[in-house]
């Protein structure tokens, strides 16, 4: 027996934070703020979208969950012709959290759900890829937890792995938004051998020393040379603020995603850390809010 499809779906995708440090466009780790995406078929011809206030993104189909649902309904060939999108929105715009692979994975999910899931996770997982350009924040999106993202032929793969439960995550979100398309530009086209090997070297170090929970090492696992002294100068005190959390205990200190969001690692220094760094922002100009909290295991979840 056939079950009927709904008419309304509501899912609930978490923040990301992406590189951690040294992994660029290839770590990824989910965290607990969430978006919610409430799709509803309407009798009314037409895609629009109800808004939070104060949020400035498109009402009508150039919206991005739009979007997103518009890939899926293309591959099965169901269309609707009225849709309504509501949002609950908890992780900022343009500030390296993942906020538009959090749009794309609910925009899929949702649409997905309303045409009675026919596509697998892997499958929406490969469009989220190709929509957003790369894999390290989709990816934790949709299925949670700490991911490791690969290409095989051209094909996306991807790795999960074990966060240590008794590390806490200090998010320090400055009040400035930084598309990731200028975070990208400033970012050289080549680099040098030496720091193709340190990075690697890092990389691989990062991941043993968290599923060892060598936290000793994390300082040195997480460091880079690819992207972050680059994208430095687009984030004013990034780099006193990264070095006065490590002063306050901190195990690790990032730039999260494109930025210009800070992410800290620690164990019973959360709140020592938090100020050190919220203080180092402020000394320049940069109003900034601190958040404790949890990796998230799960990803997006649909009801």
């Amino acid at each position: 027996m056939r079950h009927a499809t709904p008419r309304q779906v509501c899912v609930r995708v978490p923040a990301t934070t992406a590189n951690l440090g040294c992994g660029f466009d290839i770590l990824g780790l989910a965290l607990q703020i969430y978006n919610t995406f409430t799709l509803t078929l309407t009798p009314e011809p037409g895609w629009r979208a109800t808004l939070p206030d104060g949020v400035d993104l498109p009402c009508d189909d150039d919206n991005l969950v739009f979007k997103a649902a518009h890939e899926v309904f293309a591959r099965v060939g169901d269309k609707p012709a009225g849709l309504h999108l509501s949002l609950d929105m908890d992780i900022p715009l343009a500030r390296g959290l993942g906020s538009s692979s959090a749009a794309i994975v609910g925009g899929l999910l949702a649409a997905n759900a309303l045409v009675g899931n026919p596509l697998r996770r892997e499958a929406l997982l490969d469009v989220a890829v190709e929509m957003e350009g790369h894999p390290d924040n989709v990816t934790p999106a949709l299925m949670g937890g700490l991911t490791l993202s690969y290409a095989v032929d051209g094909c996306h793969a991807f790795l999960p792995l074990n966060f240590p439960s008794d590390l806490s995550l200090i998010v320090a979100i400055p009040d400035f938004e930084l598309p990731t398309a200028k975070a990208r530009a400033v970012l050289p086209p080549q680099i040098s051998r030496a720091d193709a090997v340190f990075n690697c070297s890092r990389t691989a170090l990062l991941v043993a020393a968290l599923q060892m929970k060598r936290y000793d090492l994390l300082p040195a696992a997480m460091d880079d040379r690819l992207h972050q002294p680059f994208r430095a100068a687009l984030v004013p005190g990034m780099e006193a603020a990264m070095a006065a959390g490590y002063r306050a205990k901190a195990l690790g200190v990032v730039l999260s995603g494109a930025g210009p969001t800070l992410v800290a690692l620690a164990r019973s220094e959360s709140q020592a850390v938090a100020a050190a760094i919220s203080d180092v922002f402020a000394a320049h100009h940069v109003t900034c809010r601190t958040q404790l909290v949890q990796a998230s295991v799960k990803g997006a979840m649909v009801w």
